[in-house]
């Protein structure tokens, strides 16, 4: 048997929607300034701003669940929005949990499931798609199910370090992991410059994973992870339940912190293996925001082109909360760039304030 379970399968599912960044801030003007701001000409400096706003945040375009303009076209309560998460997140979650088990190896059937951990910080059902999707894909009735929720952005490696873990104590099983981001569901837009650049910043992501130990597989070993957290800021992040949807608080000084601390958690996760930054071929970083993709190049002494794909995914997808490393590696796979013997490490961060970290040869 292999020494460490490999990744036999990876599959994304679309959300039905696709917007531009220069839709989005079209839609921010009309629900800030009003629908005929182009009328008043005392408004153009405000325009402006909001579209410089989101310049910043280099995204491009985003997939998501709604259409902001149609959704948003009067106030959500929350109980509305998880009543749309209950409707959306089963297709979605579905389709990826499919595809993954249809592009696995022959052996690997959704009855031979042993373990499935279902990650996701933006939508709450019960029964919830643990059970759901164990039972309309014909799951055995003794999987283990394990729910992640309200982690943030690094829930994906808790729920791929959950994985790992039940493969330890039972080499022979086959764990399953479904990241399932809906955040269009929480858009709020505000005067306030900290939610409008989350507006700015957020989409919608799914994506889904088999790991076990199997020889054959071309997916990349999961070697190990390693997580830290600088408690003294923890409330630089927060992700509140409110009466008008999930509100997230960035502090400014999130990337500040990460770059104090990044370098302990990636040797954290290499000094065990007897590996260096050097030797890392391949950087999986979740790209919470250019800011934050800025500060962990410059504390490791990346060069672009180890940025490069996270800054694409940030482009073509925006941030997806906890799906978005994993659309990361995706990419990666599909591009045939990692070599055989090759080191990757994936990275992400959240609440707490916390790095999460694994490592990964190809």
């Amino acid at each position: 048997m292999a020494t460490y379970p490999r990744i036999v399968s990876l599959a994304t599912a679309r959300p039905p929607y696709v917007y531009t960044q220069a839709s989005i801030v079209d839609f921010a003007r009309e629900q800030l300034l009003g629908a005929d701001w182009l009328a008043h000409p005392h408004l153009a400096d405000r325009a402006l701003q909001i579209e410089r706003l989101f310049t910043a945040t280099t995204v491009e375009r985003r997939r998501g669940v709604v259409e902001p303009t149609d959704y948003y076209s009067r106030p959500r309560s929350t109980g509305e929005r998880m009543r749309t998460y209950a409707e959306a997140s089963y297709p979605l979650g579905r389709d990826a949990l499919q595809a993954c088990l249809r592009n696995s190896p022959p052996q690997c059937t959704a009855a031979s499931v042993t373990d499935l951990t279902v990650v996701s910080c933006t939508g709450y059902t019960a029964p919830g798609l643990d059970i759901l999707l164990a039972r309309d894909l014909d799951l055995r009735p003794d999987v283990r199910r394990v729910v992640v929720g309200h982690m943030g952005c690094f829930a994906a490696l808790v729920g791929l370090r959950q994985c790992l873990a039940a493969l330890r104590a039972h080499p022979e099983g086959l764990a399953a992991l479904l990241s399932l981001e809906l955040s269009s569901l929480h858009f709020a837009p505000s005067d306030d410059p900290e939610l409008l650049t989350l507006l700015a910043l957020f989409g919608d992501g799914v994506a889904a994973l088999l790991l076990a130990h199997d020889d054959d597989a071309d997916g990349p070993e999961v070697v190990d992870t390693f997580c830290l957290a600088d408690f003294a800021a923890a409330e630089q992040m927060t992700w509140l339940v409110t009466d008008s949807g999930f509100k997230m608080e960035l502090s400014l000084r999130v990337p500040i912190t990460l770059k104090r601390n990044v370098r302990a958690a990636v040797e954290g996760l290499l000094a065990p293996h007897g590996l260096r930054v050097e030797d890392i071929a391949h950087w999986l970083i979740h790209p919470g925001g250019p800011a934050i993709l800025d500060a962990i190049q410059s504390r490791l002494e990346l060069g672009e082109e180890r940025m490069a794909l996270s800054r694409r995914v940030l482009r073509e997808h925006g941030n997806c909360s906890s799906a978005t490393v994993l659309l990361i590696l995706d990419e990666l796979l599909h591009s045939g760039d990692a070599r055989p013997g090759e080191w990757g490490v994936m990275m992400a961060f959240g609440p707490g304030l916390t790095l999460e970290t694994c490592l990964l040869r190809f």
